[in-house]
């Protein structure tokens, strides 16, 4: 490790490793007769026992910083003067285990130094000290300082931990701070102001998108951030960071408020899974690795990658200010990706019977789960001649499970009611607005009837009242009929939109649920905020107008009032009408997703995009009102 600057304007005298380092190569020159130069030669302080020798190694402006490397062997205390002021900097020791050798000191420890400091440019700038033994104090002429801060060698290792310390003068992750970043050594010793764990990571290959899951505590003033095995920094300025109880009992004593909210999650682009992820944090004392960790891999099915998310515990009242950070930018695209292929795959199905030519409308009827309920509708359509007379049946499988069974009960149940009917396959599970949205791509009536497979009329005759609205009324967009219970009780009314403050999300509503349908207070036809997906009549050129079903919600739910929101953004009403009744066993198919907690969050998930794209819309009350049957 170099000792001694040669004489300006000569090259360098070649410095020796550090272990070669013997008295010959330290040889002391004679001070100079003017002047107090450290840059040139040594400087003696003091006398006797707390006496000794300093000597500038460097001296270096950076980015608005004065970096000031050397060493010194006496008991004083070094600080750098502007006029006659002190400028406010901090000072880091180094090891000169080299310097210790040379003068046969018992240890190297803390004779090495780098000050670092701000001056604006031109200042004139000298190197202070003071005898701690006798309050002697004096300084060097001005020091002379270069640009050129060194990137290897003695010249580097000289500054040792204190191009961490230089970092913290630069903006964390700017160009200047990960080049000292990339320079400074890791520190040996424990980090005093930041500790932290990284519990898990995962990233997805094909989006190059990436999540991390830790906690974090840190002093003000540490900077702490992640880091890959090439060299790439993802800070955590952007990070959902939440309230952890054990991390609060385990470091709250040592940290105080810092560790309020030490856990994080943090969204990572370009995160590569099978990488390795390292938490580190620059102080005084340099770098540190806090912790590190493996990236696993996410799973590219959207349901999949949900669950590896959900199951980082946050709790349901803070899941609305997650899910747009960093659940909703991870799975968007797995959900994109998934769908973007669908128009491509090929379609399976089958006409049964001689179905009307020219249909006044279509309606369509997704499965899922299960099929036993398709002879209860086929008994109650073959019950209706107005159904057979106008309706083109589709039924679309959204199931791969039910594609060996259901053909063949099709053409059983066929056979049984005479009842002419269309499936479709569209070789993957696509979830309710997929399904609906592939059922139209088959259709060919001007008008579609959507309907739950679990949903049954009560009497013939019930599709053309439905119908009737949406010819006399241009401006309504969508209707649908009441709904009841197995029992009689309201299912559905119509829906609203409701406030859900204990968890930040508006929900959808069903106000009239449980209710005897005598107690309904609409009379006649009604415009009403939404209506539900599970029977629900609208024009084709409305449908298509509108893009169809939005197909970006996870597993289901807000579907439906999203497509009534698409259409009330158009300008258009949507209507109930209760006159028509049909029994609604309620999702009897969906529920074969369970109840749990993961379920829990995916209605949460959906909520808070649903709100994020209606947000001015949503909140808007929608007063029930008559309209001309």
């Amino acid at each position: 490790m170099k000792l001694f600057s040669s004489t300006p304007g000569k090259p360098p005298t070649p410095t020796p490793p550090a272990a070669a380092v013997t008295k010959a190569a330290v040889q002391v020159p004679p001070p100079a007769p003017s002047g107090v130069n450290p840059q040139v030669h040594h400087v003696e302080l003091g006398s006797g026992e707390g006496g000794g020798k300093l000597w500038i190694d460097q001296a270096y402006r950076f980015k608005g910083a004065l970096i000031v490397a050397g060493w010194c062997t006496a008991d004083a205390e070094l600080n750098l003067l502007s006029a006659s002021d002190t400028l406010q900097g901090r000072r880091v020791a180094v090891p000169r285990p080299d310097v210790a050798s040379h003068f046969t000191l018992p240890s190297g420890e803390g004779l090495g130094f780098v000050l670092v400091a701000h001056a604006e440019p031109g200042t004139t700038v000298r190197l202070g000290w003071e005898m701690r033994r006798d309050g002697q104090h004096g300084s060097s002429d001005p020091l002379r300082f270069t640009t050129k801060v060194p990137t290897a060698g003695a010249d580097l290792a000289v500054l040792g931990p204190a191009l961490g310390l230089l970092a913290l003068t630069q903006k964390p992750h700017s160009p200047g701070w990960l080049d000292l970043i990339a320079r400074a050594p890791v520190a040996t010793s424990p980090c005093r102001t930041a500790k932290g764990f990284l519990e898990g990571s995962a990233a997805c290959d094909t989006t190059r998108e990436g999540v991390v899951v830790g906690w974090v505590v840190n002093t003000p003033g540490t900077v702490v951030w992640l880091e890959d095995d090439t060299g790439r920094t993802y800070p955590l300025t952007q990070a959902f960071r939440r309230f952890r109880q054990d991390v609060h009992d385990a470091v709250g004593q040592e940290f105080g408020h810092a560790s309020r909210d030490a856990g994080f999650i943090v969204r990572v682009r370009g995160l590569k899974a099978g990488s390795k992820l390292q938490l580190k944090a620059v102080a005084e004392t340099g770098v540190h690795v806090l912790s590190e960790i493996s990236c696993s891999t996410l799973p590219l099915d959207p349901v999949g990658a949900a669950r590896w998310l959900f199951a980082v515990g946050t709790p349901l009242a803070d899941m609305h200010r997650r899910v747009p950070q960093i659940d909703e930018p991870l799975l968007g695209p797995l959900i994109a990706r998934r769908q973007a292929v669908w128009d491509e795959l090929p379609l399976e199905g089958r006409a049964l019977g001689q179905l009307p030519a020219e249909p006044a409308v279509s309606v369509i009827v997704p499965l899922y789960g299960r099929i036993d309920f398709v002879e209860h509708q086929l008994i109650e359509f073959s019950r209706d001649p107005g159904f057979q007379q106008q309706a083109e049946l589709i039924y679309v499988i959204d199931d791969p499970k039910l594609l060996d069974s259901f053909p063949a009960l099709a053409e059983s149940l066929h056979r049984l009611y005479r009842l002419p009917m269309r499936w479709v396959w569209g070789s993957v599970n696509r979830g309710f607005s997929g399904a609906n949205n592939l059922g139209v791509r088959v259709a060919r009536a001007p008008r579609l009837m959507f309907l739950n497979s679990d949903a049954f009329p009560q009497r013939p005759g019930w599709l053309k009242p439905l119908l009737d609205v949406l010819d006399r009324h241009p401006r309504i967009g969508a209707v649908g009929p009441r709904l009841t219970f197995a029992d009689g009780a309201i299912q559905h009314a119509g829906m609203e939109f409701m406030r859900r403050e204990e968890l930040g999300v508006w929900v959808n509503h069903h106000p009239f649920m449980g209710l005897d349908p005598l107690l309904d207070p609409h009379a006649g036809l009604t415009r009403l905020p939404a209506i539900t997906g599970a029977c629900l009549a609208m024009r084709r050129a409305d449908f298509e107008r509108i893009g169809g079903w939005d197909t970006g919600y996870l597993i289901g739910d807000f579907e439906d009032s999203d497509l009534c929101l698409k259409l009330r953004a158009e300008g258009l009403d949507i209507a109930y009408l209760p006159d028509v009744q049909l029994t609604h066993l309620e999702r009897q198919s969906f529920k074969l997703l369970g109840q749990d907690e993961f379920r829990t969050r995916v209605v949460l998930y959906n909520a808070v995009r649903h709100q994020t794209r209606w947000a001015g819309l949503i909140d808007q009350p929608v007063a029930p009102a008559p309209l001309d049957a």
